[in-house]
């Protein structure tokens, strides 16, 4: 029986990088190292084995390696949530069974993408996985995988056991639609951390995003400045970490992440290729070149990783 239940999965959420060996092997202690040090910063849960854990580089076997020493380090300390989703409903169905049994609180699922889906085989797809637990599970609408429409939605909100979505787009205004068409149970999760400010305030539950790996302390304080009202000073968080999110996606995300929590001392490890790794090049001493030219640009102090500059 999981601790925590559907109604505990709300706040800032990130969604974990996997710590891999230079030889791409899974790094254990760089992935425990990831764990404490987000829920030192006081992050809500853990969004895991997801795009940002580089999950469509991983054989499922790895997956549920990765899935036991997360479930194992947290402890039971705050939500963890896997990421179980791939192309085939089989594949999908067997990590979800085997993360119910490692222990994790709740489920999330890309939609099957690449093949033109027609949208009663993502329901059957969505409709499977639900047969599979008894978790809460979370459905994801991302532009990348053709975004879901309203009526989509709530076909699907209607399995017992969906119990939100994770919805990656700028269209804000749905998140008012969904709750008025759907029900205000059901979890919203915004995904896109440049809008987390919009995303809550246009009713999200919660944030999963991957900056929150790197920049756990700025978006704990957006999200309880947001609950207290104010939105002024959550503006100016957002504003400096939307700065170093926009250089860093010109770059490559994931590897600048995993590069700024090694400056801190947390051994995030590699990313897999065909991505490249920023540690010990060239690279990286041209990013920390220009972190230093923002730094002395904007305002950028309460930002950790920068403080290691």
């Amino acid at each position: 029986m999981p601790k925590f239940q559907s109604n505990d999965l709300n706040g800032v959420m990130p969604a974990m990088i996997t710590s891999f060996n230079k030889d791409e092997s899974i790094n254990k202690e760089g992935l425990r190292n990831i764990i404490n040090h987000s829920i030192n910063e006081k992050v809500n849960g853990l969004y895991v084995t997801g795009s940002t854990g580089e999950t469509f580089l991983m054989s499922p076997e790895e997956k549920k390696k990765v899935i036991d020493i997360i479930v194992e380090e947290v402890n039971g300390r705050v939500p963890v949530i896997a990421h179980i989703g791939s192309i085939g409903t089989k594949i999908t169905t067997d990590l979800a069974e085997y993360a119910t049994k490692a222990g994790v609180d709740g489920l999330s699922a890309l939609p099957p993408f690449y093949y033109n889906f027609t949208n009663e085989e993502i329901f059957n797809y969505y409709s499977d996985i639900a047969k599979s637990t008894d978790l809460p599970i979370i459905i994801y609408n991302i532009e990348r995988a053709n975004l879901m429409d309203i009526d989509t939605l709530k076909k699907l909100a209607a399995i017992e056991n969906i119990k939100g979505v994770k919805y990656t787009a700028a269209t804000h205004f749905n998140f008012e639609v969904i709750k008025k068409e759907i029900g205000n149970y059901f979890k919203i999760y915004n995904g896109m951390d440049q809008m987390a400010i919009s995303g809550l305030i246009s009713g999200a539950d919660g944030l999963i995003g991957s900056f929150y790996n790197l920049m756990p302390e700025i978006f704990v304080q957006i999200y309880e400045n947001i609950k207290n009202g104010n939105i002024a000073e959550a503006k100016k968080l957002q504003i400096k970490a939307n700065i170093i999110i926009l250089y860093a996606v010109k770059k490559s995300g994931y590897s600048f992440i995993k590069m700024g929590l090694n400056w801190m001392g947390i051994d995030s490890g590699y990313v897999r290729k065909p991505f490249t790794s920023f540690i010990d090049n060239e690279i990286e001493k041209e990013i920390k070149k220009d972190l230093r030219v923002l730094c002395s640009e904007y305002d950028l102090s309460g930002i950790k990783f920068l403080e290691t500059l």
